[in-house]
């Protein structure tokens, strides 16, 4: 009987990817591939929400794939908790004008943080669902879950702040037994590149900078591989 305790790892970045923590390579990890509305595989599901209330033929939101480009919907809403933050050097400018083509809105009943608890909802109830298929219900029961979501630099303390508190409600680390945190995309990149070139057995070692840039919060990643000779 196999009596190592299990730790479900989830990581959410407009996708979801998860590894037990019986598993000790990067190489590991499951990304799910497969989601409603879709009928081929890829790893994001798009940030689409559409809500009972505003369409008339729905029996229930419909979020991801499963939006209809005729429905009325909210896109990239996640965008809109940070609002204020300083446009940086490499951002798209057209980012800001995108309200005007039908995305960053908001519907009257719901703020940004709403909007992004109500689809991360949804993602949540998916890849419960699909985690009880997978692991059996009475393991997914059992078995902790650490959630980590991904942001990005840049974002304010109350964005960040707003992110978490949005996960939160809408399911994840709801368990006793479940944590939920986030982390700076750069600082994962920064983690996984060690994982893969850091392993007991590499000649190889791995030097990661991260710095930030003194006005406009720019991180940077440098990586530097450094091969023995002997």
């Amino acid at each position: 009987m196999d009596t190592l305790i299990r730790h479900l790892m989830l990581t959410i970045n407009l996708g979801i990817a998860y590894v037990t923590t019986d598993k000790s390579d990067i190489d590991d990890i499951n990304i799910i591939s497969t989601w409603p509305g879709h009928q081929s595989t890829t790893w994001k599901a798009p940030t689409r929400l559409a809500y009972k209330r505003e369409n008339s033929g729905l029996h229930c939101n419909k979020w991801g794939f499963e939006v209809d480009p005729k429905l009325t919907s909210y896109s990239w809403t996640k965008l809109l908790l940070d609002k204020n933050a300083p446009m940086g050097d490499y951002d798209d400018p057209a980012l800001s004008d995108m309200s005007g083509h039908g995305m960053m809105k908001l519907p009257s009943f719901r703020n940004a943080q709403g909007v992004c608890e109500d689809f991360l909802r949804e993602m949540y109830l998916y890849v419960s669902r699909k985690l009880r298929q997978q692991m059996t219900a009475a393991t997914y029961d059992m078995t902790p879950m650490e959630c980590w979501i991904t942001l990005p630099a840049i974002w304010t303390e109350e964005a960040k702040d707003a992110t978490l508190k949005a996960a939160k409600n809408a399911g994840f680390g709801n368990r006793p037994i479940d944590e939920v945190y986030t982390i700076a995309e750069p600082e994962a990149a920064a983690i996984a590149t060690l994982k893969r070139y850091s392993g007991p057995n590499s000649l190889n070692s791995v030097q990661v900078s991260l710095f930030r840039g003194e006005y406009k919060s720019v991180t940077k990643l440098n990586l530097v591989s450094l091969t023995s000779t002997s």
